[in-house]
């Protein structure tokens, strides 16, 4: 097997190796699409050497952390999707969904019961981890974990990182090798065994989802974004959209607060989180369109910079510097260090915890309640414009999610409270939360992945301070206020 392949599977589990089982079995949790897939690929080629079926599972059920309307709404978008394709070309894909009157109870175990294998993906945040290890505990049959994550293995890229800059110099490094095997587009199930197998269940279809979900007890607060589609054919929109208009500025322009589409920012970290499409997707459509192909142009004497590493387009450098680098220090933090993000204590890096922790009585200007926070009820009008934005759409630009985490460390009680505002509204009602980079990205606002600032403040100590009066004098933000007033106000959206 090719070494990158072997970084990427994991036994999660020992029990025995089966033939006698009826087919391959791919669990599908969070890489929701059935191309540029490497748990699905990695269950391709053993059914294919076991002479197997192969079979997909995609479940969804009630009970997830802040399940919603509008998360359901966008998985099930994805799931039709997975369904109509899975129709063209003939694969067994059999969809779950619970309802009030079928749980699905132990159907997993089931299925897992007649396979000869399961294989899922190795996602290391949220209830991923735990619904991966309840399985391989309560099963005989093999279960295998494969890391798709990224364009480099997690395992491959070393101990964890204090800052990007550490982990930006091995991604380079292991780039040129890793990417032609990472450009292949489409898995061969031709060259699986194509025999149809019959389901124990009935598989879910509902073609009229808004009548489906009206049926299911799920949070009517956090309805579904109007013209926000999930599903891999809407990443694909978002992504040429994105290409076509918006890459071409994205190193000078990605930072000013604008209308999605007016400005640079790429808007996809929804379908990123739920796996409607993968990092390597987006990076080929990214390096053809500047004129790439992810191997030659490569300055391997820029190795660890910034700039001019992926070659001499700008937008190129900086988009694929996000896209890559910032992403994977997120996603492999929590990867190695299987980090308890519930607690600061145990998040922090001990500079940023100990500064806190020292400031942690301090008077605070103003002190703002978990239902003010929530309804956008604050004296700065930039922040509750951000968390309308992020009410109303799922989603907030990318320079003032910075700040909105700050300003709710500023008026929070403790960094405890504060840390538990931030990850209740990002986790309920952005389309890409419950992720590492969610996680990374509100941590950093307490000091992780950054250094010690001076002077020391109040509240922050020598963690960084943002300030809404400095963005306005940074950026002109008449349009980005022109664009929140033509949003539904956040009583309107949470129907209070």
């Amino acid at each position: 097997m090719d070494p990158y392949y072997e970084a990427r599977v994991r036994r999660v589990n020992d029990a025995p190796e089966r033939t006698d089982g009826c087919y391959v079995l791919y669990w599908m949790q969070i890489y929701r699409r059935l191309d540029h897939n490497h748990a699905l690929d990695y269950a391709l080629h053993q059914a294919k050497e076991l002479n197997k079926p192969l079979v997909v599972y995609e479940g969804l059920k009630l009970s997830y952390p802040w399940a919603s309307e509008r998360l359901h709404r966008f998985i099930l978008e994805g799931m039709q999707d997975n369904a109509a394709a899975a129709k063209k070309i003939g694969l067994n894909y059999w969809p779950f969904v619970e309802t009030p009157h079928d749980s699905g109870r132990g159907l997993l175990r089931r299925l897992a019961a007649d396979a000869c294998l399961v294989v899922t993906d190795d996602f290391p945040c949220f209830i991923i981890p735990q619904q991966t290890a309840a399985l391989a505990r309560h099963t005989d049959t093999p279960v295998v974990a494969v890391d798709g994550n990224s364009i480099v293995p997690m395992a491959n890229l070393g101990a964890p990182v204090s800052a990007a800059a550490h982990l930006r110099l091995r991604l380079h490094r292991a780039f040129a090798d890793a990417w032609p095997r990472r450009a292949a587009a489409k898995p061969r199930f031709a060259e699986t065994v194509p025999r149809r197998v019959t389901p124990p269940f009935r598989p879910w279809q509902a073609e009229d989802l808004t009548r489906f979900l009206a049926k299911l007890p799920l949070d009517r607060s956090v309805p579904s974004v109007p013209g926000k589609r999930g599903g891999s054919a809407a990443a694909r929109t978002q992504l040429r959209a994105f290409l076509r208009r918006r890459f071409r500025g994205y190193a000078e322009e990605r930072s000013p607060p604008m209308p999605p589409d007016e400005g640079h920012a790429s808007g996809l970290s929804p379908y990123l989180h739920f796996g409607h499409i993968s990092i390597e997707e987006v990076v080929q459509s990214a390096l053809r369109a500047a004129g790439a192909d992810g191997r030659r142009g490569l300055n391997p004497e820029l190795a660890g910079k910034r700039e001019g590493f992926y070659g001499d387009d700008p937008d190129l450098n900086s988009f694929l510097d996000e896209a890559i680098t910032w992403r994977d220090v997120g996603m492999h933090w929590m990867w190695h260090r299987q980090a308890d993000v519930s607690q600061l204590d145990s998040a922090l890096p001990p500079w940023a915890l100990a500064t806190l922790r020292k400031h942690e009585t301090d008077p605070r200007p103003l002190l703002y309640s978990l239902e003010e926070w929530e309804a956008g009820q604050t004296h700065d009008p930039l922040w509750n414009a951000a968390q309308r934005e992020l009410v109303a759409t799922g989603t907030i630009h990318n320079y003032l999610r910075m700040l909105w985490g700050k300003k709710v460390i500023e008026w929070s009680k403790s960094p405890d409270e504060a840390y538990g505002v931030l990850v209740h509204l990002n986790n309920k009602y952005a389309l890409d939360g419950r992720n590492p980079n969610s996680y990374s990205g509100i941590l950093w606002c307490f000091g992780l992945f950054d250094r010690p600032w001076g002077p020391e403040r109040p509240v922050f100590g020598t963690v960084r301070y943002m300030s809404s009066e400095n963005t306005a004098r940074k950026f002109r933000l008449g349009e980005y206020y022109e664009y929140i007033e033509s949003l539904p106000t956040i009583a309107e959206v949470r129907g209070t």
